[in-house]
């Protein structure tokens, strides 16, 4: 940074720079006029408790809930189910085997910028520790790469942004160890079931 900052400064520079200052003034008064405007709209259509609960999953903030109202609004009747608006977004990953046949697994285009909103909320949510999400996105990073497990992320907040939306109700977070219990349950039972097919009773087992 020192280095860059020795040299000399040209008119030319100078102009450019001043461009460049009024350039970020405007374009900064733009946002701020359009978060007006949002949050208008917002109130004028009694939105502004939608916006609360969509914030309260993590990674989601006010600003990125309003983002996601403004693409998908906060009824979901308009959707048959949870699928369907992971479909229309663009992030649902389609099946990975069909009748021992491999097949793409790439997400749909859908809305890119939706899709974009919730990848970077998805980003966010893997930097809060103890929660769901962020396990979510541990258990996918090694063996799927940092972007797939982004957007897997991503396809979570937005089905629970559809039920938060439907049942107008918290986010409600399971916590960072829930996947390991449900890995252990899972291993639970297949380990009973092998038991049972030794002829072992395990009647009374959990």
């Amino acid at each position: 940074l020192a280095l860059a900052l020795t040299g000399k400064l040209s008119e030319h520079h100078k102009f450019m720079l001043t461009m460049v200052k009024k350039s970020i003034a405007e374009k900064t008064l733009l946002v701020k006029e359009l978060d007006e405007e949002i949050d208008r709209h917002l109130k004028a259509n009694e939105m502004v408790l939608d916006t609360e609960l969509l914030s309260t999953i993590p990674g989601v903030d006010k600003e990125s809930a309003s983002y996601i109202l403004a693409e998908i609004g906060n009824n979901m009747d308009r959707f048959p189910d949870e699928k369907h608006l992971a479909s229309w977004a663009g992030l649902s990953p389609g099946n990975n085997e069909s009748a021992g046949k491999k097949k793409s697994s790439r997400i749909t285009h859908g809305d890119k910028w939706l899709k974009a909103m919730i990848v970077q909320c998805a980003w966010a949510a893997t930097r809060t520790k103890g929660t769901y999400l962020r396990s979510k996105y541990d258990s996918l990073v090694g063996r799927r790469g940092k972007k797939k497990a982004l957007i897997a992320v991503g396809h979570k907040i937005l089905i629970a942004a559809y039920f938060i939306l439907k049942y107008k109700e918290c986010y409600k977070e399971l916590g960072g160890d829930y996947l390991d219990k449900i890995t252990n349950e899972k291993q639970i039972k297949r380990h009973l079931q092998r038991l049972r097919e030794l002829g072992v009773d395990v009647s009374g087992a959990a």
